[in-house]
């Protein structure tokens, strides 16, 4: 194209035409080469320079394939040139074609070629087009990815509403698909706002720390790039599991927190902003699947409905295409930017048919074309609102204008898909037409006003169980509203228990009969039990709806009391018979209508020898007559039920049985006397039990005298040899301290010497332990208070125990306690962490309600073991673990004496484990009020 050849037989306007065609290729924004039939470049414009690097000067006049074409390409370039040249077949001759081209510095760049050939003259030239496609790819990749969110937090949905049959296994669920959903993820979990957790992967348990809070404080989802450096979480918990970064989102249903979500992974920053809005898609997925686990079943029906035209995304972009245009309800992508708010982007043949309009027709339009004009605003505004602060999906129910003019009534569920960068990109609108169901409603309505009147409890449901309505009869017998019965399953909601049969004969009856009759239990909402008389029959309507109406009549009352009376003779004739108290019948003129087997035993009699027999007269004391006469005259005047009274009656073998008999009226249903029990007991061997009673009670309190003398004088014994031990002991330590002060450190005889003052020491320690203990059970102890500085008697006690590296924290307080007395106290608490618990880790001081000071003990030991801590302050008292590794009294005295000293100071003594592990004793006392 530059050579004079090609120009010399053109007109000036024709050459002023070519001039401002290759004025138009050098400038234009694609790059352009031409090559000739041996692939030497000739013509190179500078937006081809700007792609590949390669100044036009540099280039041209060489070889194409040793500058551009990758070197795995060459040939396959060079055998295309040569079959072209040759056959004139093209291959990728006008064909936009993506192809990877080398920079002038060596890196590859994704072009696409337009090709075409030419020929002037017999001269072939090749010219092609370059386009850089990282842009498009890019772009393709967000598609791609916003794609796949959307499909993996669908699918996340449906697994976890399949699964919503089971709470464990719906959170297990969650966890799984939330690891799943993030490719960079090692371990995701599940924390529910009852304490549930479901983990999978790396991670099965929750990490602490502010991270989580922040989430939920904040409604939206929390990044944390690199756990070794977030004061957010608890790095040491992320340092054991392995945590390096993660991403917390909260799960709310509506205003209702359910719980929390959690993907984690063990390289730092594994997680962006798109990662974020995946989990907040996923998290407000999750929490309503969890928000209504207990109606699974219609849940993952209209899940798998209404996701039925995007599951195809799992393959591919085209997939999603085929399925969004044979989806069974109406889609629409809609847009959200403010110059063309509302407008359809993409639709579907369903909306298209349900509507009337065409797609191109629809594609011109927004909502407020389309839907009726009293809603648009409704609409306008929650869709803001969700482009603004949330939720990212509405479910609504609107009206829609047919083409033709009808109005049509929707349920659409709105939901707004955002970019990486947090910004929304457009919404999913899913409509579905309820027009023939708010038709059928109607019906219903019109039908339930009839059945309203009927007082029974009136229920028309489908064969699933699934209720359509209620009257006021079941509102009044049931507790439960229209309102809160709608939708749910009967069964479920009234825990059906049936007297005969089961539910699947009751339903096989009515697919099969039509109709069907029985006693069931049910649950009120109260909780009571009641058993109604349930006939319920199948109703077919000319549409092929089927629906069953029940009417249940409450026959509880009859039921319980037909139960109670046969209970009630039935416990009655178990007890007569078999119980081991003796027990009649007595008729009015006295003679025995029945005896049961114990009374006839108490007398030495057979039970058929006594029926019959006249009580008054052949068993019965006549010295009792008078008083058995006056009292049943009693018993029939009303005066009383029943009465008791001790008396004999005459044992086959003639002598008399001791007995107490208790008398007791039954009436007829006129309330009229009818017959006589008698509840009798032999207490011949009570009789005998006071009378050795008596005897025994005289000689315990002798032998009680005796245990006191002789406790007194064990408290004597053990006091005085208690002041008898102090004298040589406080020899023993003086004459040792100065021994070890001539002896060489190190040597036998000096270690000797330690030995012995030590072990002094401690018996001098026992010894105080066991005169406090003498004090405190002679009723002896009594407390001089006075004024001390707690801070003072602390730091003395800290030097006495050598603990004085124990940190000391709040106020100075005085105390008003006796000076010795705590002393005794901090030392023994002191002292007792350092032999069960590695030594006191810290002392702090807290001030009190109502004059009081509170002083705790803390160490971060073992701990006190459950079992022992009842008795932990009791005399005597050390915990099996520590009987053999702990020598002296430790917990056996100590505790009990540092109690007692507390008490008699007006303080107290108490323990409570330590949250992380260990103990904290905190003295309470009285503290002295300032000026």
């Amino acid at each position: 194209m530059t050579g004079s050849a090609e120009v010399g037989d053109i007109s000036v306007a024709e050459r002023a035409e070519l001039a401002r065609l290759r004025q138009i290729i050098s400038t234009g924004p694609a790059g352009f080469v031409a090559i000739d039939a041996d692939g030497i470049v000739r013509t190179w414009n500078d937006s081809a320079t700007r792609l590949l690097g390669w100044e036009t000067g540099e280039i041209v006049g060489r070889p194409l394939t040793e500058l551009l074409i990758p070197a795995e390409l060459r040939a396959v370039h060079t055998a295309g040139m040569a079959r072209y040249l040759a056959s004139g077949e093209p291959k990728l001759i006008g064909k936009p074609v993506s192809l990877p081209a080398l920079h002038r510095d060596g890196h590859r760049v994704e072009l696409e070629f337009t090709i075409w050939p030419s020929w002037v003259g017999g001269d072939r030239r090749f010219y092609a087009f370059m386009r850089d496609m990282s842009e498009q790819r890019a772009a393709d990749e967000r598609v791609a990815r916003h794609t796949r969110v959307l499909l993996s937090t669908i699918e996340a949905q449906r697994a976890v509403t399949a699964a919503a049959h089971d709470r464990d296994e719906a959170l297990r669920v969650a966890a799984d698909r939330a690891l799943t959903a993030f490719p960079s993820a090692t371990g995701a979990v599940v924390e529910t706002a009852t304490g549930e957790i479901a983990g999978a992967g790396t991670l099965t348990g929750a990490l602490p720390g502010s991270l989580g809070r922040a989430a939920l404080t904040g409604r939206s989802a929390v990044r944390c790039d690199d756990t070794g450096t977030d004061d957010r979480i608890d790095r040491e918990a992320c340092r054991r599991t392995g945590v390096r970064s993660m991403c917390v989102a909260p799960l709310y249903g509506g205003d209702t927190l359910v719980g929390a979500i959690r993907v984690v992974s063990g390289e730092p920053g594994a997680f962006d902003e798109v990662d974020v809005h995946h989990l907040e898609l996923l998290a407000a997925s999750l929490a309503s699947s969890l928000m209504h686990v207990d109606d699974y079943a219609r849940n993952t029906t209209l899940l798998a409905e209404r996701t039925a035209a995007l599951e195809a995304l799992e393959v591919s972009d085209a997939r999603f295409r085929l399925t969004f245009e044979n989806s069974p309800l109406g889609l629409a992508l809609s847009s959200v930017d403010e110059r063309t708010f509302g407008r359809y982007l993409q639709v579907n043949p369903a909306l298209t048919a349900l509507t009337g309009y065409s797609a191109e027709e629809l594609l011109r339009m927004s909502f407020h074309d389309l839907q009726h004009p009293e809603d648009v605003a409704l609409t306008e505004n929650a869709l803001r609102q969700m482009i603004t602060t949330g939720p990212d999906s509405v479910r609504a129910e609107r009206r829609y204008l047919h083409k033709d003019g009808h109005t049509i009534a929707v349920s659409i569920r709105v939901a707004v898909v955002r970019g990486g960068d947090g910004a929304p990109s457009y919404a999913v609108v899913q409509v579905e037409d309820v027009t023939a169901q708010r038709a059928a409603d109607a019906r219903l309505h019109r039908q339930a006003t009839l059945l309203e009147l009927i007082p029974a409890a009136v229920i028309v449901r489908r064969l699933d169980g699934t209720v359509l309505w209620w009257n006021s009869g079941a509102r009044s017998l049931y507790g439960w509203t229209s309102q809160a019965a709608h939708g749910r399953r009967v069964h479920r909601l009234l825990g059906t228990v049936f007297e005969n049969g089961s539910a699947a004969q009751q339903q096989a009856a009515l697919t099969e009969d039509g109709h069907w009759n029985g006693q069931v239990q049910h649950l009120t909402a109260a909780g009571r039990m009641v058993t109604v008389l349930s006939r319920q029959v199948v109703h077919r309507d000319g549409d092929g709806d089927v629906e069953v109406l029940e009417i249940n009549t409450d026959v509880t009352a009859a039921r319980a009391a037909e139960q109670a009376l046969a209970l009630n003779e039935q416990r009655f004739r178990a007890q007569f018979t078999h119980s081991a108290v003796g027990q009649l019948i007595r008729a009015l003129d006295g003679s025995l209508i029945a005896v049961n087997q114990a009374f006839a035993r108490m007398l030495g009699r057979r039970v058929e020898d006594m029926v019959g027999r006249v009580i008054d007269t052949e068993l019965l004391d006549r010295d009792e007559l008078a008083y058995a006469h006056n009292e049943i005259a009693g018993l029939f005047a009303g005066d009383a039920a029943s009465y008791t009274h001790e008396t004999r009656l005459r044992h086959a073998d003639g002598h008399w049985v001791d007995v107490e008999a208790t008398v007791s009226l039954v009436r007829n249903a006129q309330d009229r006397p009818r017959h006589l029990i008698v509840v009798v007991t032999d207490i011949s061997q009570r009789r005998i039990a006071e009378r050795a009673r008596d005897h025994a009670a005289a000689a315990l309190a002798e032998r009680n005298t005796a245990l006191e003398v002789a406790n007194q004088l064990k408290l004597d014994i053990i006091g005085m040899l208690g002041h008898e031990i102090s004298n040589p002991l406080s020899a023993i330590l003086g004459y040792s301290d100065l021994l070890a002060d001539d002896l060489e450190a190190g040597s036998p005889t000096a270690t000797a010497v330690t030995v012995i003052s030590r072990q002094a020491q401690r018996l001098d320690e026992i010894v105080r332990e066991v005169l406090s203990m003498v004090s405190i059970d002679a009723g002896n102890l009594s407390a001089v208070r006075g004024e001390v500085s707690l801070h003072a008697g602390i730091a003395q006690a800290l030097e006495s125990t050598g603990a004085t590296g124990v940190p000391v924290t709040g106020p100075d307080v005085t105390l008003r306690f006796n000076p010795g007395h705590l002393q005794q106290v901090l030392v023994n608490l002191l002292a007792n962490a350092a032999r069960y618990a590695g030594g006191a880790t810290a002392v702090r001081i807290e001030p009190a309600t109502g004059g009081r000071v509170l002083l705790h003990v803390e160490d971060h030991g073992p701990g006190v073991p459950r079992e022992l801590r009842p008795r932990l302050f009791d005399r005597l008292t050390r915990a099996e673990r520590d009987a053999g590794a702990v020598r002296g009294t430790g917990l056996g005295l100590g505790l009990y004496i540092v109690r007692s000293l507390a008490r008699a100071n007006h303080g107290e003594v108490r323990h409570e484990p330590y949250p992380s592990g260990g103990s904290i004793f905190t003295l309470e006392a009285e503290a002295v009020a300032s000026a």
